[in-house]
């Protein structure tokens, strides 16, 4: 009797297993495939966005921002290769300013400048612009990340910007490197309002914290204390250890001088001021070595701009100082992101790997400003 159902049940277990498959394939529905697992040998595969944003800065014959700049205008050349330009716009910039808060010195260079500056670059900022804001003197600290809402800005730079007893440019330097690796490229900037002095044990040199900020291709522009700085010291070292007072007297109320003291010193409650000396030859040696120092990185924060399009500025008055907050904001405001497939493709590039950029105008009565070159990763 057994043997005589087994024929019917497979029969109907045949039909219910078409009648499955047929449901399935009428609502387009499929058995997922499973994936198969990553073997421990294999290497991670890279993606390669074969595009390159150069920005560049555009500006006529008067120095004023060119507002007409279109592709037809513009020569770039990668590794001496004209290359073929595939747009050219404008997109809102990510804008770091770094400040410098060491207070090693105060001849000419103090905290206060430094707010006043930020807060004069912050206002010529465009409603679209992404802003962060860093500080270095006993360590770096972010004092503002990334924000287009820059109204409680001025707030943070008025009750938290204190000065510092050393300064770390270069570890500055990597912490900005950092905090732009998540910003559009070709829009990036650093602004760092500085002198420059590095002081020793860093944990980091500055040749590296110079590629790291290069490999990260912002744009560089450095409002400097340097001139204004050295310009002060100098002015203390005409005088020498020894000047001349200026022979007028500090209380015309005082009596009659005192016949029976030398003529040769102020007499009377020290009426007049003869001479002053300088003893603090240690001092003297100290701000001699600054001023060398302030010289040596000048030299290197000017070739460091250059490298990536930006400027240095290094006015000799305070005042000069705040106005290179405006120049700065026009150059921000002047800049141009250029894209192009570059023909030697990107997969190419060996680890490091660094390509030589040149721009140059098509149409007489427009001045173009690029970075140098950049490192294809």
């Amino acid at each position: 009797m057994l043997t005589r159902r087994l024929p019917l049940f497979f029969a109907l277990l045949a039909f219910i297993s078409a009648v499955t498959i047929n449901l399935h394939a009428q609502s387009g529905r499929t058995a997922p495939t499973p994936t198969p697992e990553p073997s421990e040998d294999q290497e991670p595969v890279k993606v390669f966005t074969e595009e390159v944003r150069l920005p560049v800065v555009a500006f006529d014959d008067y120095g004023h921002f060119d507002p007409s700049l279109e592709m037809n205008d513009v020569l770039v050349l990668e590794d001496g290769v004209q290359q073929q330009i595939r747009s050219i716009r404008h997109i809102p910039a990510s804008v770091l300013i770094v400040l410098d808060v060491d207070n090693q010195i105060t001849v000419a260079k103090d905290t206060k400048t430094t707010r006043e500056i930020a807060l004069r670059l912050l206002s010529h900022l465009k409603n679209d612009d992404q802003v962060a804001v860093l500080q270095f003197g006993n360590g770096v600290k972010v004092l503002q990340n990334w924000t287009k809402e820059t109204a409680g800005i001025p707030e943070v730079l008025r009750t938290q910007l204190f000065g510092g007893k050393r300064g770390r440019l270069s570890e500055a330097m990597v912490a900005a490197a950092n905090m732009l690796k998540d910003r559009p490229a070709g829009s990036r900037h650093v602004v760092f309002i500085t002198d420059g002095i590095e002081t020793p044990g860093g944990k980091v040199s500055y040749n590296e914290a110079v590629k790291q900020l290069i490999a990260a291709q912002a744009t560089v522009h450095i409002i400097s204390y340097t001139a204004l700085v050295r310009q002060a010291i100098e002015e203390r070292k005409t005088k020498g250890p020894v000047s001349m007072g200026n022979g007028k007297m500090r209380d015309p109320n005082i009596g009659a001088p005192d016949p029976t003291m030398p003529t040769d010193i102020s007499r009377g409650g020290a009426r007049v001021t003869l001479v002053t000396i300088d003893t603090d030859r240690a001092m003297r040696r100290w701000y001699k070595k600054y001023s060398d120092s302030a010289k040596e990185n000048e030299e290197r924060l000017t070739s460091l701009a250059q490298e990536t399009g930006g400027q240095i500025l290094l006015p000799t008055l305070t005042d000069d100082m705040l106005a290179q907050a405006d120049k700065v904001a026009g150059d921000i405001g002047a800049q141009y992101v250029i894209t192009y497939r570059p023909t030697r493709p990107l997969a190419s590039a060996k680890t490091g790997e660094y390509r030589h950029i040149e721009v140059a105008p098509r149409r007489t009565g427009v001045t173009l400003r690029t970075r140098r070159g950049y490192i294809a990763k």
